[in-house]
């Protein structure tokens, strides 16, 4: 049975101690999805009230992380930025208005996800995946999955996967962790074993 999560709020949520609020909120939206009492992904890993407590982890990181003052006061906590003095007031002119800050430039927008085209093979996924310097153990880490189905998907030993139902579910998640496409991904993939189906099934 996988363990219900640990780490700090970044980790719970899958995400790096620089990400942006929308990327936070994204997170967050997606974990409550994965942990959601009809998970496919993680039907099989946890029980009801180990998703019970998932879920009150990740309400827990998302409440802190999406104030940008309890967010501060995190972070300096756990290391991850240094406390700084106030800094002290500028002196102000004897007369005029005192300008106002500029704005800060806009948070630079997530790349969209890669849609593969034709059918997909393990080998397609392992590729994308090494390209992007991602893991087995990290996509384990943010999905919940088993590294072993995810060696099976990438080796494509058909025979060892879960039913097809389940088998969508666990693609979608790969997909999500490495940049692809979720839906377009699962259903290359599932073209080839209706076109080529395991005759010991």
């Amino acid at each position: 049975m996988v363990a219900v999560l640990g780490g700090n709020h970044y980790e719970v949520l899958g995400i790096d101690a620089r990400a942006t609020p929308e990327q936070v909120e994204r997170a967050y939206r997606f974990c409550l999805e994965m942990y959601g009492d009809s998970s496919i992904a993680i039907y099989s890993l946890l029980d009801a009230d180990e998703q019970r407590r998932a879920r009150s982890r990740v309400q827990e990181a998302y409440e802190v992380l999406r104030d940008p003052f309890r967010r501060h006061d995190y972070d300096v906590s756990q290391g991850f930025v240094r406390a700084t003095p106030p800094m002290p007031a500028p002196p102000r002119a004897a007369a005029g208005p005192v300008p106002l800050p500029a704005p800060p430039p806009p948070a630079p927008r997530p790349p969209a996800p890669q849609v593969l085209e034709g059918p997909v093979d393990g080998a397609t996924l392992r590729r994308c995946r090494e390209e992007r310097g991602i893991s087995l153990k990290e996509i384990a880490g943010r999905t919940k999955i088993g590294v072993r189905y995810l060696e099976y998907i990438e080796a494509d030993r058909h025979e060892l996967l879960p039913a097809p139902v389940y088998l969508r579910g666990f693609l979608q998640e790969y997909a999500r962790a490495t940049g692809l496409e979720p839906r377009r991904t699962a259903d290359a993939y599932m073209s080839r074993l209706r076109r080529h189906p395991d005759p010991t099934r």
